[in-house]
């Protein structure tokens, strides 16, 4: 009977901690997502709500494999106890106060709303406590095991899903826009209704079917939000049916400003073919090009504040 329940609770043990690892391998899957979310609190400025995001992905990874190789047990299992019981709380708070339809506990692969997760996060509590008196494994190498398991949990998120800032750092260069083609799209009928050519503006050049258009267009949003910045300063130029259009717009709830669908043609001829490309532009001129990694909240704030 005994080893039938010592059995059992390695395998609730090993299904725990993969709980945990399957849930920092999802959020890795969705990440820009998982950082917009976490910016959307306004707590943290976008640059270091992509360190939190890692840090919390990098913790899952590793409470996870500490906890199914039994090492640091009772400290572990500690962590994964206040973890659970702090993201609980905040989903609390989230399905009071918000009306969020995915928490990104799960990435976006698997939606699921705060009511969900609070469940999710109850139920692992009380199997944890089932394997509370757990001890250690004693094995050989267990230090060398440890120190590999944290150094990857950590190289992980941080290294192979770099933070946009050191995107950039690395990156070839100023992001370019074809001025000749853009000076001639400024001219047009279309972009003239905007009257676009006193101050500074950024336009969006996006296709309406494409994902990291998407997010990029989440990712603005929430810096107008956050940073209450004026919405007619911010005009999407959009290609894509109508329809299309349309879904995008509800998707990424941007239906407060401006859009106009333009001709892909000549979408793609300014950008050199790059969707997203945001063109940020003073009195008419082009300023600063950035995609998605290279659009900054720091730099969008002081622009549009006329400090830049």
């Amino acid at each position: 009977m005994s080893k039938t329940v010592s059995i059992l609770k390695t395998l609730l043990r090993v299904a725990i901690g993969l709980i945990f690892i399957v849930s920092a391998v999802l959020k890795l899957l969705s990440l820009d997502s998982f950082e917009i979310y976490i910016y959307s609190f306004n707590i943290f400025g976008f640059v270091l709500s992509g360190l939190v995001a890692r840090c919390v992905i990098a913790a899952e990874l590793l409470l996870g494999a500490f906890f199914i190789a039994k090492i640091l047990y009772k400290p572990t299992w500690w962590l994964m106890m206040a973890m659970l019981l702090g993201f609980t709380l905040l989903m609390v708070y989230v399905a009071i106060f918000r009306d969020d339809t995915n928490c990104h506990c799960m990435g976006e692969i698997v939606p699921l709303k705060p009511a969900w997760t609070i469940v999710k996060n109850v139920v692992l509590m009380l199997l944890m406590l089932l394997v509370c008196k757990e001890g250690d494994y004693h094995f050989r190498g267990k230090k060398a095991v440890g120190i590999i398991l944290a150094v990857v949990s950590v190289l992980v998120p941080f290294a192979l899903f770099p933070m946009d800032g050191l995107y950039n750092a690395f990156s070839r260069g100023e992001h370019q826009v074809n001025t000749e083609k853009f000076d001639h799209f400024m001219q047009d009928s279309i972009a003239q209704s905007f009257d676009i050519s006193k101050g500074n503006y950024i336009l969006g050049y996006l296709a309406s079917g494409c994902e990291f258009c998407k997010l990029s267009a989440k990712k603005i949003d929430q810096m107008f939000h956050n940073n209450n910045l004026d919405s007619t300063r911010l005009i999407f130029f959009i290609w894509g049916p109508e329809k299309s259009v349309k879904q995008f717009r509800e998707e990424t709830k941007t239906e407060q400003y401006r859009y106009s669908i333009v001709n892909p043609v000549e979408a793609l001829n300014i950008v050199y073919g790059e969707f997203p490309t945001y063109v940020y532009i003073r009195d008419g001129q082009v300023v600063k090009a950035a995609n998605l990694r290279e659009m900054e909240e720091s730099f969008t704030v002081e622009f549009l504040e006329g400090k830049k």
